[in-house]
């Protein structure tokens, strides 16, 4: 509804309007469906609404993404991205927003007339001549005229954060008092005119003997700025002419007006019919390139309602998906190469973006987002079912513990797995997909794959992601059994594996106020470590926790470990505080190829370890 609230009182305004000249003209004589009206009313439907839409879509597809990069290259994101009137009440923003806003309009304006080649784009809107100043003609306006306003404007609104509600209360504030300034209506008198602009004041900016240093009131919404100023002039007759000097030559229709500024590229073409067609095309283009969407393929979204924010400004390949599900299921098969490619040792349990486009809505595949229900709600991949930590793991004992396999198969039942299901599970940068892939190949012995990168490489390549609780999955038939013996869970099965490795490296991949113990985890008995652990933050096996959260190339990670005391023959025991943020590093020594017996994730981790009458560090 509120894409509505904007065109809907613009419309409610110029009929407003439209009723008040009709029965109290300023000016009896003028008509009101005078010639050229036409050119007018596309202005009017035009720049009230469909530029808006145009001029969004451009910037959000081909110029905010990469503004928003560089201000990341740059480290200056928060530093324009402040949101300091955020937490305003609304009545102060929309105050704020009315000043500051207008104040900044009055100075573009100011330069819309004084800078040669700014006039230019301005010339469209001066080109209202004796007999046509009436509301309608607030929107005959060049788009490029508009472009300078909102780069202008840009910057502090993103700089205060304003809410929508008081943008759009300037808005259509700003509309009203626009359509009043150019009507034929008489008024202006009495002390309001110091503060709020008026038609008795704006028609003397539309003089025709107006100059770059002559033209006066410059104001939009208040008059205030011209009376401060010193650019206020307020006669109580109305000037002879308006429009400007060459006025009579100027385009008289809505393409060649909206187009006027292109046309000084190429003055040797003076043909209206011909301006008309280009600028018809310039328009029919930018509104084919304001939708990214129009430029690349549709992510499916297999039943499922597109989310409210998606990626901008990035495109995946035109041959991204697969156009049925029988070319999706074989997709599947291609699962691991680009991870085979880079060196990894087990290939198959790593899908790579790419991959995974291509095999959406495969008829076996099943994507599992491991993630809190709010985060799944706002964008997950097309199809995914919703699992979290109280799934997989219990807090009934120790925190984190993962669940028995019976537990486990019935979650995966519930998410739609089948015997012959493919697997691939997903977060958005936590190590949460790790815990669960540990989880299922330890407890169950059921091997899954997991996405390189998650939601956060799949949305930067461009796809698309759906909003909302998802699909209701039907009930899948997987079958899972503990193997024998038991896997090693809690202390005594790992102080058992350290008794039998020895100079096994015990990793804590906590992070570093909890590993030195100065900050203990809500879930933790005590703070500290085990004794003769070594640090490694988890987030550290990541190419980059905020940008990249692919696993690192091998070769980077061998040298990883190396740094950290392990190498290839080590003997290894990760833990953290309940077994997840280790089981990230437990997964990329897999990758590595060390060997299954010379590897132990805690499950137990501190949660367990600090609860016990057992020593710690420091």
């Amino acid at each position: 509804m509120t894409a509505y609230i904007y065109p809907l009182s613009l419309a409610a305004v110029s009929g407003m309007l439209f009723v008040l000249e009709r029965f109290f003209p300023w000016r009896p004589g003028q008509k009101q469906l005078r010639p050229k009206l036409w050119s007018d009313v596309i202005h009017l439907v035009f720049n009230g609404h469909f530029l808006g839409l145009l001029l969004a879509g451009l910037a959000s597809t081909w110029v905010l993404p990469y503004v928003d990069r560089w201000l990341s290259a740059e480290g200056l994101t928060d530093a324009v991205y402040r949101n300091a009137a955020a937490d305003w009440p609304l009545w102060a923003q929309v105050i704020v927003a009315l000043l500051v806003v207008d104040f900044l309009q009055w100075c573009v304006h100011n330069a819309l007339h004084r800078v040669p080649f700014l006039w230019e784009l301005h010339k469209a809107h001066h080109s209202v001549k004796d007999g046509e100043m009436d509301w309608i003609v607030s929107f005959r306006f060049s788009w490029l005229e508009v472009i300078v306003y909102k780069s202008v404007l840009y910057l502090p609104l993103v700089f205060l954060g304003f809410r929508w509600e008081a943008l759009m209360f300037h808005a259509v504030f700003g509309t009203l008092i626009g359509h009043l300034n150019h009507a034929n209506l008489d008024l202006g008198h009495g002390p309001w005119r110091y503060v709020l602009n008026s038609p008795r004041m704006h028609i003397w900016h539309h003089d025709y003997e107006g100059t770059a240093k002559t033209t006066v009131n410059f104001g939009i919404i208040f008059s205030c700025w011209d009376w401060i100023f010193g650019t206020a002039k307020m006669p109580p007759d109305p000037p002879v002419h308006i429009g400007f000097k060459g006025v009579e030559s100027f385009p008289d229709n809505f393409f060649s007006q909206e187009i006027w500024p292109l046309q000084r590229l190429a003055p040797g073409v003076r043909s209206t019919v011909a301006w008309s067609v280009i600028g018809a095309l310039v328009m029919a283009a930018a509104w084919y390139l304001r939708e990214p969407h129009l430029l690349r393929p549709e992510t499916p979204m297999l039943g499922e309602v597109a989310a409210a924010s998606q990626p901008t400004g990035v495109f995946p390949a035109m041959n991204a998906y697969s156009p049925s599900p029988e070319e999706a299921e074989e997709a599947i098969a291609r699962f691991g190469a680009q991870a085979r490619a880079d060196g990894y040792q087990d290939p198959d349990s790593i899908v790579s973006v790419p991959e995974l486009a291509k095999a959406l809505g495969a008829f076996s595949l099943v994507l599992i987002d491991v993630r809190p229900e709010d985060r799944f709600a706002l964008g997950h991949i097309p199809g995914a079912r919703r699992v979290y930590r109280g799934d997989y793991s219990s807090s009934d004992e120790v925190p984190g513990l993962s669940r028995s396999a019976g537990e486990l198969e019935r979650m995966l039942r519930d998410c739609g797995v089948d015997r012959d299901s493919t697997v691939v599970l997903y977060g958005d940068g936590g190590p949460e997909p790790y815990r669960l892939w540990w989880t299922l190949k330890t407890v169950a012995e059921l091997e899954t794959r997991v996405l390189d990168g998650g939601l956060h490489a799949w949305k930067a390549a461009g796809h698309h992601v759906a909003g909302g609780d998802g699909l209701q999955a039907e009930p899948g038939d997987v079958g899972m059994r503990a193997p024998a013996p038991p896997p090693a869970q809690r202390w005594p099965e790992t102080s058992a594996f350290i008794a039998e490795h020895p100079g096994a490296q015990l990793l804590d991949t906590r992070s570093s106020i909890e590993f030195d113990g100065s900050e203990k985890h809500p879930k933790a008995a005590r703070a500290g470590r085990i004794p003769g652990a070594t640090h490694l933050d988890w987030a550290e096996v990541l190419r980059d926790k905020q940008d990249d959260h692919r696993l690192r190339p091998p070769n980077a990670l061998r040298e990883l470990f190396t740094k950290h005391g392990v190498g290839d023959e080590t003997a290894v025991v990760t833990y953290c505080q309940s077994g997840t943020r280790s089981a990230a590093v437990y997964f990329a020594l897999h990758q590595l190829g060390f060997r299954p017996d010379a590897m132990m994730n805690y499950d137990g981790s501190w949660a367990e370890y600090s609860r016990l009458d057992l020593p710690v560090e420091p």
